[in-house]
């Protein structure tokens, strides 16, 4: 038996874990990651398809944990490069997730989705899946247990143990236990805050819900939430403590809008009742909420993670057209900033400042979050209840994988030769006898490209690949650091375009590259991922219109 994580290991992100036994495939998860700041033109990066598309007869089954964009977002890719349905297994609101992602790629009508129960088995390829309730920042997460005829794997998907969940569904640590007492014959499981220190607080989303309370009480104005646009429990914790201090709730932002509609509309087959709770006359839309005292305002957006075109961006730009900061108002961040983001949210941060709005923001501005992921206390109550012959720390960067197998060695005495440390690629052969890395498959990077801008762009992504047939425009643009205003001749270079010889068009692009960053510069917008987005935007309009082509445009801006 064999087990390759094609993403997921040494990263957080685009998690993808083939398990293959006997010429037959399962994958657990298909996810997406998010582009650096230097992919200029990417949306999203996808994991490399590859080895499973040698292998693509053999695939049987995908299984999902849970709906976040790193487990879910690739799905649709992958089908489309199989070209043909395969079962899909998931929970009710994690298949909800899906459903209008594979919409959006014209595969909704035939998909195969199959909706599973918490504690009961069913048939996955060549194997038996056990789907366990975890808890984490979203509904219907699970671990998955899959029977193989050389024991359990057992994947604990994201997790962290909440005895206070949102939702109140609780982690099935007995189901974990007797997994334990049967034989978990490997152990992969979450790392993403294995090197963090246990959380003091035994009920922290009790604090969350106190600390809501208190800034609701007190606010003078209008209170911003900004967070994740699948966290529906912290969207729960919200709209529930507005509704108690007299407050009304809107919705800015497509992805979240999306999202809290598909849960207050879907039914928990295990509660029967809806996965977002609204009480009544809490959410209203944005023209009604105007209509209110803004002492009795609460807007919930996305751009948790200053995302240049996210509705926060826009809103500290002065750029939404229903949304403006005045003095008074509070812009709460109820999220972690992910590695990478510091620089962005920061500046979202002092243009909300600068407008008059107090900003809330990380531990030092109070507990107004709760990671979803478990720290060294969780990990070990896993490690405890499933007691795995072998073992492989996932979903975290190498130190995270590193301090999760220093957590097995040191509290269990686990010996090193029992955990692997897998990078993306590694082919872990598992033997009734132990297990150990065999070969390592070549795996790359995919880049989806979109075809424009904002809240609205994820409807029109497109694969990079056939960006690739319609070439390359690079755009070099020179701005003055102080006010992003233009400061030097507009460069264009072509590669693979096909009218790139044709000089009256070289002279539009530039020309529209001006006018874009003039119109910026009146904005006083002078964030280079802001500038970049905007110029690909511009030019990747003004070609499509001219050619009907669209190549793939890399804005470079160049301060001065």
């Amino acid at each position: 038996m064999r087990v390759i994580p094609l993403g997921g290991a040494g990263e957080i992100g685009k998690n993808m874990y083939v398990v293959e036994h006997d010429g037959r495939m399962v994958v657990i998860d298909c996810g997406v990651t998010f582009p650096k700041h230097d992919q200029m033109g990417v949306d999203l990066v996808l994991p490399d398809f590859g080895y499973v598309m040698e292998r693509a007869e053999a695939l049987e089954a995908i299984v999902l944990t849970h709906g976040h964009e790193d487990h879910i977002g690739a799905v649709p890719f992958l089908l489309r490069e199989l070209g043909r349905q395969v079962p899909i297994y998931g929970r009710r609101f994690t298949l909800a997730l899906l459903r209008p992602k594979l919409g959006e790629h014209g595969l909704a009508d035939d998909a195969e989705l199959v909706e599973v129960a918490y504690g009961g088995e069913v048939e996955v390829g060549p194997f038996t899946a056990e789907f366990i309730p975890i808890t984490h920042s979203m509904p219907d997460c699970s671990a998955v247990a899959l029977s193989t005829p050389l024991g359990t794997i057992l994947h604990t998907g994201d997790f962290g143990i909440e005895f206070d969940p949102v939702d109140g569904r609780l982690s099935d640590l007995p189901a974990l236990f007797r997994l334990g007492e049967r034989g978990v014959r490997l152990l992969l499981a979450d790392s993403t805050n294995a090197t963090e220190s246990d959380e003091a607080l035994p009920f922290p989303n009790d604090v969350v819900r106190d600390r809501l309370t208190a800034l609701f009480a007190t606010a003078p104005g209008r209170v911003l939430v900004t967070t994740f646009s699948s966290h529906i429990h912290r969207m729960q914790q919200v709209l529930d403590t507005a509704y108690r201090d007299g407050r009304a709730v809107a919705l800015v932002g497509r992805s979240l809008t999306r999202n809290a509609n598909i849960a207050a509309n879907l039914m928990d087959p295990d509660t029967g009742r809806p996965y977002l709770s609204v009480p009544p006359g809490t959410l209203v839309s944005l023209r009604e909420l105007e209509d209110r005292p803004r002492d009795e305002q609460v807007i919930i957006c996305t751009g948790s993670q200053g995302e240049p075109m996210a509705a926060l961006s826009r809103i500290a730009r002065g750029e939404h057209p229903h949304v403006e900061i005045a003095p008074g108002d509070t812009v709460l961040y109820s999220s972690s900033t992910v590695p990478g983001n510091e620089l962005a949210v920061n500046e979202i941060v002092n243009r909300l400042v600068r407008r008059g709005a107090r900003v809330l923001a990380g531990e030092a501005d109070g507990f107004f979050h709760l990671s979803g992921h478990g720290r060294a206390r969780d990990l070990l109550y896993v490690m405890q209840f499933a007691r795995p012959a072998e073992f492989a720390p996932i979903h975290g960067e190498a130190k995270h994988q590193i301090a999760h197998a220093r957590l097995a060695t040191r509290a269990f005495g686990m010996p090193r030769e029992r955990i692997h440390v897998l990078e993306n690629g590694d082919v872990l052969e598992v033997r009734a006898d132990g297990a150990e890395v065999v070969e390592h498959v070549d795996v790359r990077l995919a880049y989806v490209d979109q075809a424009g801008g904002g809240d609205v762009a994820e409807s029109v992504l497109r694969d990079r690949r056939h960006l690739a047939d319609d070439g390359v425009v690079l755009v070099i643009a020179r701005v003055d650091a102080e006010n992003g205003a233009p400061a030097g001749e507009v460069e264009v270079i072509t590669r693979g375009f096909g009218p790139g010889d044709d000089l009256e068009l070289i002279e539009e692009t530039r020309l529209a590259v001006e006018r874009s960053l003039e119109a910026s510069a009146e904005q006083r917008v002078t964030e280079v991922d802001v500038l970049r987005h905007q110029l690909h935007d511009a030019v990747a309009s003004l070609l499509k219109k001219r050619t009907q082509q669209r190549p793939m445009v890399l804005p470079v801006i160049v301060e001065v």
